[in-house]
């Protein structure tokens, strides 16, 4: 999601209310409206005249007649954007010049370079679960998951908003969740304006925390939490973490209310968790935030922030938390790098470190965009949580959309749902890699079982992609003989695929310490695991 206000935003809904698909899915694709677009912008004019393309232009280019006749959807948006400068005749033909540049690509997994133990980063996810064991406990463990950030929104009764009563209710659908998380020694954010009801549900007379500057119920909130934390053994150090409010710069839909409001909400939460749970205590219970939807560097709600935190620093949060759910690929690679340099700039400190509880639109929900996102998250090394899209009991079910529910209430799992226990499973060491173009890869090695794999995510392309491992020493002595395998897992349009499809498996050859393995990426929807093994 990104703030309304926002130009970039404003000009992604113009185009987004199109009724063309492959327009949405183009602009999704092209422009960031999150934090590293600004990097990315200047990337992209650097090649392509992006910022000269009207969306109405790029929605003319997608829908002409000789565009059409083209693999368009293979061409990114600031590659469409620099056919305006061709005539109508030659958009075919420039379209095709385009995509034969990007006629192969390749990632690179290093296995010279592999230390330490899995830590998974990309695998949390917002919501998804709900009970004891909706959905059984044996799909988290088996997917990987180690971290939800829940509030019990969009649960049959309101925050405390609307009571106590409604409030209890809620609270006990966080004790659930964060007692499965614990069970699988993962981590987990609490929600607290989804505690207090603000879950995009609210009806419009509906109080926000302050109103008429009276702040004496939600100081008895904050309270309440604390309370209830530790009533149900809850404060465990770092493993839980508390967030002050969820995407407070979208108006409206989670804060209705002014920004100056929200401030001397978000400190005086703040201080009062702090104190309870501050990095002095036995029970150190991080503070998350902002949770913005747009923590663009030209957006004034984000700025206003940071300066309101320069000045008040008791209220710096433990942990910078964002959303990645804007257009591009939300990257969190850029991103980051962009909030770190926001965060220098205002002289503030790092503190514990980033994470974004919230990453990818609800088309990018797909094996390849899924194996990339993991790739992009373990090159950071901060954690990471899937967007969720569902709504009502939907929202805490399915884990995400991981999983489909039967009409029976049994469960089958998706393309991606393979993604994530491929990516949970793989043993051995993490090992560095090198992107391509639109691919990037998860490398892991087993110098003692002499085998190493790449999980390839996608972000688009199709075409001969090449996966490089270099290093293969690395893997023991004499290993100058290999065995590949290749699997696919299959997006299947979003149904239920039973498991992954072998495609390939033959020996392949070593030479100067390198290896390389080749494969027809037809749909980039899908992702593939590469193995190989040392004779």
């Amino acid at each position: 999601m990104a703030s309304g206000t926002s130009k970039c935003s404003a000009v992604r809904d113009e185009i987004n209310a199109g009724e063309d698909p492959a327009t949405k899915t183009a602009f999704g694709r092209g422009i960031d409206c999150s934090l590293g677009a600004s990097m990315q912008a200047s990337a992209m004019t650097t090649a392509f005249p992006f910022t000269h393309c009207h969306p109405r232009r790029l929605r003319d280019l997608l829908e002409s007649s000789a565009v059409s006749r083209t693999p368009h959807t293979q061409l990114s948006p600031h590659e469409l954007c620099e056919l305006q400068n061709t005539d109508q005749a030659s958009h075919a033909a420039a379209a095709h010049a385009f995509l034969e540049k990007r006629a192969a690509d390749t990632v690179t997994v290093h296995l010279d370079q592999c230390r330490g133990q899995p830590q998974h980063y990309g695998s949390g996810m917002l919501y998804g679960a709900q009970g004891t064991n909706s959905p059984p406990q044996s799909y988290l463990e088996k997917l990987g998951i180690n971290y939800i950030s829940a509030g019990g929104a969009q649960s049959p009764t309101s925050g405390w908003g609307s009571s106590k009563a409604h409030y209890d209710a809620r609270f006990m659908t966080v004790v659930d969740d964060w007692k499965r998380m614990q069970a699988l020694n993962g981590s987990f954010v609490i929600k607290t304006s989804d505690l207090w009801g603000a879950d995009a549900t609210q009806g419009p007379n509906f109080p926000f925390p302050g109103d008429g500057g009276n702040w004496a119920s939600y100081d008895a909130f904050v309270q309440q939490i604390i309370s209830d934390i530790k009533k149900h053994g809850m404060d465990v150090s770092l493993m839980t973490q508390i967030e002050l409010w969820n995407e407070p710069d979208l108006g409206k839909v989670f804060w209705a209310r002014s920004q100056d409001q929200y401030l001397e909400m978000y400190a005086r939460g703040s201080r009062a968790f702090r104190k309870a749970f501050g990095p002095k205590s036995d029970h150190h219970l991080p503070l998350v935030g902002p949770s913005s939807a747009s923590p663009n560097p030209n957006n004034d709600w984000f700025k206003k922030w940071l300066s309101f935190v320069r000045a008040n620093k008791d209220v710096q949060p433990d942990i910078y938390n964002w959303h990645l759910e804007g257009g591009g690929t939300n990257d969190p690679v850029s991103s980051s790098q962009a909030m770190r340099d926001l965060i220098r700039q205002y002289g503030l400190d790092i503190g514990l470190g980033f994470q974004t509880n919230e990453y990818g639109t609800r088309e990018q929900q797909r094996p390849g965009y899924a194996a990339w996102h993991h790739a992009r998250y373990e090159k950071v090394k901060f954690h990471g949580m899937r967007g969720n899209w569902a709504g009502g009991p939907a929202l805490r079910d399915n884990l995400a959309g991981l999983l489909i529910k039967n009409p029976d209430g049994s469960y089958a799992e998706t393309g991606e749902a393979h993604v994530w226990a491929i990516y949970g499973g793989l043993k051995g060491s993490p090992c560095v890699t090198q992107e391509g173009h639109a691919l990037d890869s998860y490398g892991i090695a087993s110098p003692a079982k002499r085998t190493a794999s790449a999980l390839v995510g996608n972000t688009g392309f199709t075409g001969t992609a090449n996966v490089v491992f270099k290093g293969i020493s690395a893997l023991g002595k004499g290993a100058s003989h290999l065995q590949t395998e290749v699997q696919v897992i299959p997006y299947n349009r979003g149904a239920a695929v039973a498991a992954p499809v072998r495609v390939a498996a033959q020996p392949v050859n070593v030479e100067q310490d390198t290896a390389s393995v080749q494969i027809n990426w037809t749909n980039a929807d899908d992702a593939y695991l590469v193995t190989i093994t040392a004779a």
